[in-house]
């Protein structure tokens, strides 16, 4: 059955796209782990300069009625970091939400909800990428003036980073990572329920702008 999800009073600027590439996650059910298997392999074909060959008119027919993405992917805004490409999926595969700062809240929150429990996709991807400058700005400590103030404030960073400049970034954008993916598994109520029967897994990334590769992380949540 189709339903219909409207996001009211969100405090952020948010692109939700629905993509497809292979027909599995419309054909068959596909676990946490065979879904982050897939997105593996992606990543794998886009660093090798191999992605798979697509034809973007069947595939926008294809899912112009419905989509079933397997991965949910909250990823920062920077326009290097596309979550389509870097994981070589197509129309339908993947249900994104960008923020600058790939940070979470109310509205980021109630996306990916919809997505699992709407759209049943299994895995959830907190993929963070180098250089970030919301983590940057968040490092600095400066007062940012209007909405770009208040979002930045949701960037998480370590409170006593190292010295190093870039060593302190590289830490943050970790901590950033790990620490949002931390809320989504610990404060909704939707997700807990599913992470807790192990219908879905969080898994946190961090993108290399240089060589297009994921680096993932080894924490994930899953259900015990």
């Amino acid at each position: 059955m189709a339903r219909s999800f409207t996001l009211r009073g969100t405090t952020s600027i948010l692109i939700l796209v629905g993509c497809w590439n292979v027909s599995l996650a419309q054909e068959a059910a596909i676990d946490p782990d065979k879904a982050l298997q897939l997105i593996k392999e992606g990543n794998t074909r886009y660093v090798a300069g191999k992605p798979t060959a697509k034809d973007l008119g069947k595939q926008r027919d294809k899912v112009a009625k419905e989509q079933h993405p397997f991965a949910i992917v909250l990823a920062c805004a920077d326009s290097r970091v596309a979550p389509e490409l870097v994981f070589d999926q197509g129309l339908g595969d993947v249900f994104v939400v960008r923020v600058a700062g790939n940070v979470t809240d109310p509205a980021v929150i109630g996306s990916i909800e919809y997505a699992v429990a709407e759209l049943k996709a299994p895995l959830i991807i907190v993929l963070g990428h180098e250089s970030c400058g919301a983590v940057k700005a968040a490092l600095s400590g400066k007062e940012l003036k209007g909405d770009l103030g208040k979002l930045i404030k949701l960037v998480h960073v370590d409170k006593d980073p190292p010295k190093d400049k870039k060593e302190a970034l590289q830490a943050g954008i970790k901590t950033n990572a790990l620490y949002q993916a931390d809320v989504l598994a610990t404060q909704s109520e939707v997700l807990k329920d599913f992470i807790s029967s192990n219908r879905i897994k969080i898994v946190t990334g961090i993108y290399s702008l240089s060589t297009g590769e994921v680096n993932w992380l080894e924490k994930t949540t899953k259900g015990k």
